[in-house]
């Protein structure tokens, strides 16, 4: 592909429709996740809600751990009743209307009173949100003209995004003090409603090469036997099956017997093995299903929609996207694999330690106030991730994507230590922030010393996380075949807030017993291995551009 200036492609990106539909779209992805995430939980703490249940609810979020599991109903390329929007199109419609009557719902009911209904309510948000993330990462990535064009559409749903958690968390959180909860979560449904404004401006993505001539053929696995895809396929089901029912089983319990069923336990218990029998074991099988295939020398693959089966949509639907990946990639698919499950796992771990770590007077913590925080992370923690996310799409511009996806990596594993510096003495922050005079600024607003410590990391750190996060976004679609672009970018994305959420007891104990400042120190190194597995993946495309490309 031929370099074109950062000024050409920012020119061209500024003209484009689609990339102001992506920013419109990329705004609809995130505000259900904010809202049901972190305001619903909000609202919940005034009106009395417990932790223990506000916890329970926020389980509804494993939706988006495992939207992999439906999102090959979302794969087709057919509209359904024949309607000409195209199918990416229609179901982005379907969604934001279902998100947008749910938060009207909500806007309506009684948390206090009715915490079951709200709790089917946040469920359903989460499945038609996720939902809706599988429609439009497969929209962004078929719709991207070449590796420029879908690193700008990344970079671009990535700022949308945080615009949305800015809109659901400080805006909300101000409104809601002023016109109260129902009138604010009527607001929220109603932004949504207009996301659908990006829905209209989106174009209907191409169909691929064989997109509707092959959509009833086996084209991976074609020289397995009908008996060896079966077999496959209902043994990555059974797997799922184990998943979700130590889930429910846990879920049941922690509403029977709360006391002797706790969230942290089961993530250290149970969690490995729901991530085995539902994330890796798929991996397992198509593996295996692969290297049959190759032993195999008999071609038997050809239509089968005549006597299609169950078995036989199943395996299209399920085994084929992962199968394609695995046998593409070949033994690089291990590297790829750490590169994903490691890149973003520092903050998404700790991250659910964050207001712990603000609010706390304990192991380290920094004992701020809630509109301390608030300021510090709500306000300028949105914008400078915002910031990041536009300068990770510039520098993906003018370098590419693989140095922006690396030198990322260093900083969010840099920008733990200042906060394991902050935990302790502050000697380093100090020391920089009256090198540069920043705490002088802060006086002038009467900011104290403290505000411009906490204000300045979090700043530093959102900064990274948003220009770590565009190249995130940019490298996984990257990856994906535009065949299978809804399957195989909801696996990976599912592989990565999995294994973040399974860490969190890990470091939980670590802050328990030695503290912060070891929690982060810890954080830290995991982001050096994350820094130097991106390297070496850096260092092998470089040499072999196209291998990972679908």
């Amino acid at each position: 592909m031929a370099k074109v200036s950062t000024r050409m492609a920012l020119s061209a990106a500024l003209k484009d429709r689609q990339v102001l539909a992506m920013l419109i779209l990329g705004l609809a992805s995130g505000l259900p996740y904010a809202a049901v995430g972190g305001t619903l939980n909000a609202w919940l703490t005034t009106v009395g809600v417990k932790p223990v249940a506000i916890g329970l609810l926020s389980w509804a979020l494993l939706a988006y751990a495992f939207k992999f599991m439906w999102a090959a109903a979302l794969q087709s390329h057919r509209t359904p009743f024949n309607l000409g929007v195209g199918p990416r199109r229609f179901w982005m419609s379907v969604f934001m209307l279902l998100v947008s009557a749910g938060l009207l719902v909500l806007a309506l009911s009684n948390p206090a009173a009715n915490l079951a209904f709200i709790g089917i309510v946040s469920i359903l948000i989460a499945v038609a949100s996720a939902s809706l993330d599988i429609v439009v990462a497969a929209w962004r990535i078929e719709i991207a003209r070449d590796d420029q064009h879908l690193d700008i559409l990344s970079s671009v749903e990535q700022f949308g995004y945080r615009i949305a958690s800015w809109v659901a968390g400080f805006v909300a959180l101000i409104l809601a003090d002023h016109i109260g909860w129902r009138l604010t979560f009527f607001g929220l449904a109603l932004v949504m409603a207009l996301c659908l404004g990006g829905v209209a401006l989106a174009s209907r993505t191409p169909l691929t090469a064989s997109g509707e001539k092959t959509a009833t053929f086996i084209r991976q696995g074609g020289r397995l036997s009908a008996r060896q895809r079966r077999i496959g396929t209902w043994l990555t089901l059974a797997g799922w099956v184990i998943g979700f029912y130590l889930i429910g089983d846990f879920m049941f319990g922690a509403l029977t017997d709360p006391e002797n069923h706790k969230a942290s336990t089961f993530i250290r218990m149970q969690g490995p093995f729901v991530i085995l029998s539902t994330v890796i074991w798929l991996g397992i099988v198509s593996a295996v299903l692969v290297w049959m295939n190759g032993r195999n020398s008999t071609d038997i693959s050809g239509p089968v929609v005549a006597k299609s089966s169950v078995t036989d949509i199943l395996y299209r639907a399920i085994l084929e996207p992962m199968m394609e990946l695995i046998s593409r990639l070949r033994w690089v698919a291990v590297l790829v694999l750490m590169v994903v499950l490691s890149y973003r796992f520092t903050d998404l771990i700790w991250g659910g330690f964050a207001y712990p770590f603000y609010l706390g007077e304990n192991y380290g913590a920094l004992g701020h106030t809630l509109t301390e925080v608030g300021f510090a992370s709500k306000f300028m923690g949105v914008i400078a991730t915002i910031v990041g996310i536009a300068l990770g799409g510039l520098a993906m511009l003018r370098f590419g994507r693989m140095p922006v996806f690396f030198f990322g990596a260093v900083l969010a594993a840099i920008t733990n230590l200042l906060f394991a510096d902050l935990a302790l003495d502050a000697r380093f922050t100090d020391s920089v922030l009256g090198f540069l005079h920043i705490d002088d600024v802060f006086a002038l607003f009467s900011l104290d010393l403290r505000m411009a410590r906490l204000t300045s990391v979090i700043f530093a750190e959102n900064l990274a996380v948003g220009l770590a996060s565009a190249a995130s976004v940019a490298y996984l679609s990257s990856i994906v075949n535009k065949e299978y672009a809804a399957v195989q970018y909801a696996l990976l994305v599912s592989l990565i807030m999995l294994l973040g959420v399974l860490g969190r007891p890990t470091i939980g104990e670590i802050i328990e017993t030695q503290g912060f400042a070891t929690a982060f120190i810890v954080c830290a190194g995991l982001g050096a291995v994350a820094a130097v597995l991106a390297l070496i993946e850096w260092i092998r495309l470089s040499r072999h551009p196209k291998e990972t490309a679908g």
